[in-house]
């Protein structure tokens, strides 16, 4: 009886043994699953949504006019919602601040007496609805806020093209990365230096340009509105 007794205790070891192995190497292809699907999502976040981008290098120096600085956090403007988004200025207003910037700058150079500021455009593009629910630029409406304008949706972004709006006094918006691998965010290139690309960009409340660098010179769009007679 005891020997029978001894097989039987030996046996539930080997089963109990087998168990634990069993929910051992499941808790482990469970735990392999999770992280296979963490880096998966993170591979789409980053490179799904808005693909790879384009490392972008000047190959000459493009001299910057006299830049015009906006803010998105300045209090003038900052409270203030984009069309009927619960978005603000302060927290997504970084293309409007680019885009009024670029057309200041290009009215300037051109002796216009055009000039509109941050706030002034955000409320002439709520007022002609060029923002859809959630606060994003419609294109093809920015013209009926700001009449005489074209707006110029790149299919991808191209250098040389970049290159040809500065040349002709035309500073293209472009949207990258924060520090080259955050959250998304527009700046406007106004220039380059031998050391790359220069932006306005509406983050800093320092008036003074950025160098394209601090975002990993890397571009994932690009946006132009600029007067028709350019």
């Amino acid at each position: 009886m005891t020997g029978g007794k001894g097989k039987e205790h030996g046996s539930e070891r080997v089963t109990g043994r087998r168990e634990e192995l069993v929910t051992g190497r499941k808790k482990y292809l469970r735990m392999a699953g999770m992280l296979c699907l963490a880096a998966f999502l993170v591979l789409y976040l980053f490179y799904g949504r808005g693909g790879k981008g384009i490392r972008l290098c000047p190959v000459r120096e493009i001299s910057p006019q006299d830049v015009v600085y906006f803010c998105q956090q300045d209090e003038r403007w900052a409270n203030e919602h984009l069309g009927s988004a619960s978005d603000t200025m302060a927290s997504s207003g970084c293309l409007v601040c680019a885009l009024a910037s670029g057309l200041d700058m290009q009215a300037a150079a051109s002796d216009s007496d055009f000039y509109i500021t941050a706030g002034a455009l955000n409320q002439a593009l709520s007022e002609a609805g060029a923002y859809t629910e959630g606060g994003a630029v419609i294109w093809d409406r920015i013209s009926l806020a700001v009449p005489g304008t074209v707006s110029y949706v790149a299919d991808e972004v191209d250098r040389e093209e970049i290159d040809r709006f500065l040349e002709q006094g035309i500073c293209p918006a472009v949207r990258v990365r924060i520090k080259g691998v955050g959250s998304w965010h527009w700046v406007l290139l106004i220039g380059a230096d031998q050391d790359g690309y220069l932006c306005m960009d509406p983050m800093s409340s320092a008036e003074q340009p950025v160098s394209l660098r601090a975002f990993g010179n890397r571009v994932y769009a690009m946006r132009a509105v600029y007067f028709m007679d350019n």
